[in-house]
């Protein structure tokens, strides 16, 4: 064995060799200067251990008595904890942690064990005569170690904390409502995710046809404040607008009254000149029918630049597109080994049944109710135009941002970031498209105070009502109108409906 080796005549000349190892390194300045930092540091740390428990008692009990709010938080904070679980165990801990607290004196025993390891260690490093008597000297410390805190009040303690700890804690989960709410939360959790799958495939059933429908159903109103639109063409505001569900069967939400998705997959094998090939081609087509929405009392203002009239005009509007509403019936092009063409649009439906509208305090409000026969059809034809238009615009815009997406995706797979979150930054970076210096948007409340639209508001606009009572609240105060604070902004839709 290794013990037999080293009492022989390999254990003398393996002794022999560590004394000259040592005699020829005790000639160096800096390696005895090292020898005795480590030893220093090592009785410096094992005071700073054996004196920690005291100095902690004392710091804490000096902050905390300093501070009365501290002492009412820390309080309440314990009844509050002491409420979980047994408290007779919570109240025995806390006598445990005071015991401990409690000890003012070092412990001697440790102290002296940790000078005797330091002292033992630089004799080790410097001092070849050492190697003699090093395994009696070893055996010393061995004992001696064993002995440290035997007899010691500190060990005691803690290990008498330690246990009153584990069996509060077991206290703790006994408890009624903790086993409960334990119970529960590994039941949702059994039902999020069970044994034998990731997902609850009747989860997934049911947040499809129950939750998410009514989540959308739920939402009746989007409310956008202010919208400005300038272009070289026209300037446009738009306040009060409050979008909403059109008016159509069984009940009124955004949801559509029919989504269809359908799929098509074409897997076609041919002889090439050189070897036999196969083209898959998958086709989606979905379909939206139904989808209605209506907005009453937009109150607008508008400034043409283009033609010979140059028209201005303001006013309030409503438009429903309400019954069977609107029809979009899309034919993406899926083509995942391609290399230029991930989404292509193959094909775009859009088909408005019912339009209305209605102008009031307009200069031509009557115009627009004289022709309105006439001018609805072209509407709608604009409409299903303009939103043909930007479906187009969307695919264009998503194939390009899927496709620069799955080339920074192979990037980063080849550079092997370090961290899921750099991975998760670097195929999420896309580069920003320049926005166009000839058109202006903003969606906001208040009027921006620069530009063509500075202290411009539309008819029958809240915010203006609002900022003009607002300014004269104070007059009106002070002057015990008989209003008192109630100011006309309460007033504003039925002054707008009359």
């Amino acid at each position: 064995s290794a013990e037999e080796k080293l009492e022989g005549d390999e254990g003398q000349t393996m002794l022999n060799r560590l004394q000259e190892a040592v005699t020829k390194l005790r000639k160096r300045n800096d390696y005895s200067d090292s020898v005795s930092t480590l030893s220093l540091l090592i009785k410096r740390y094992a005071m700073v251990y054996s004196r920690a428990a005291a100095e902690v008692a004392n710091v804490v009990q000096e902050d905390v008595n300093q501070n009365a709010e501290t002492d009412r938080a820390l309080h309440n904070f314990w009844i509050f904890i002491k409420s979980f679980g047994d408290t007779a165990s919570w109240e025995k801990s806390e006598e445990s942690l005071k015991q401990v607290f409690s000890h003012k004196e070092n412990d001697p025993e440790f102290e002296d064990l940790m000078n005797d390891v330091g002292s033992s260690l630089q004799k080790l490093l410097t001092d070849p005569e050492f190697f003699t008597n090093a395994p009696q000297k070893f055996k010393e410390l061995r004992e001696k170690g064993k002995k440290v805190g035997t007899d010691s009040s500190l060990r005691d303690d803690i290990d008498a904390l330690l246990a009153q700890v584990e069996i509060t804690f077991q206290s703790v989960l006994n408890d009624k409502d903790i086993h409960n709410l334990l119970q529960t939360t590994l039941r949702i959790a059994h039902i999020l995710s069970p044994a034998q799958a990731a997902t609850n495939p009747d989860l997934l059933q049911d947040s499809f046809n129950v939750v998410i429908p009514l989540l959308i159903s739920a939402i009746q109103y989007i409310p956008i404040p202010r919208v400005e639109v300038s272009t070289p063409e026209v300037d446009l505001l738009l306040e009060n607008l409050i979008i909403e569900p059109g008016r159509t069967v069984n009940h009124t939400s955004f949801l559509p009254y029919r989504l269809k998705i359908e799929t098509y997959n074409d897997l076609e094998f041919f002889k090439a000149k050189h070897r036999t090939a196969h083209k898959t081609t998958s086709l989606v087509t979905i379909k939206l029918d139904g989808l209605s929405v209506r907005a009453e009392e937009i109150g607008f203002w508008m400034r043409a630049h283009s033609g010979i009239l140059r028209l201005a005009d303001e006013g309030i509007t409503s438009f429903a597109l309400d019954d069977r509403g609107i029809d979009i019936h899309v034919d993406v092009e899926i083509g995942k080994e391609k290399l230029e063409q991930i989404l292509t649009l193959k094909a775009v439906r859009v088909h408005v049944h019912k339009l209305d509208y209605t102008l009031r305090k307009s200069k031509f409000s009557w115009l627009a109710w004289l022709v309105k026969p006439l001018l609805r059809p072209v509407l709608r034809k604009v409409m299903e135009r303009q939103l043909a238009t930007a479906l187009s615009d969307f695919f264009h815009a998503a194939n390009r941002e899927v496709l620069f997406a799955r080339e920074r995706l192979r990037a980063t797979r080849i550079s092997n970031p370090d961290d899921i979150v750099t991975f998760v930054k670097a195929v999420a970076a896309r580069l920003t498209p320049e926005e166009d210096p000839d058109v202006y948007t903003r969606v906001g409340v208040a009027q921006p105070g620069k530009g063509v639209f500075k202290g411009v508001y539309a008819p029958g606009s809240v915010v203006k009502v609002w900022n003009e009572e607002g300014a004269r609240a104070g007059e009106r105060v002070e002057e015990f109108d008989a209003g008192g604070w109630r100011n006309e902004i309460f007033d504003n839709h039925v002054r707008n409906m009359s």
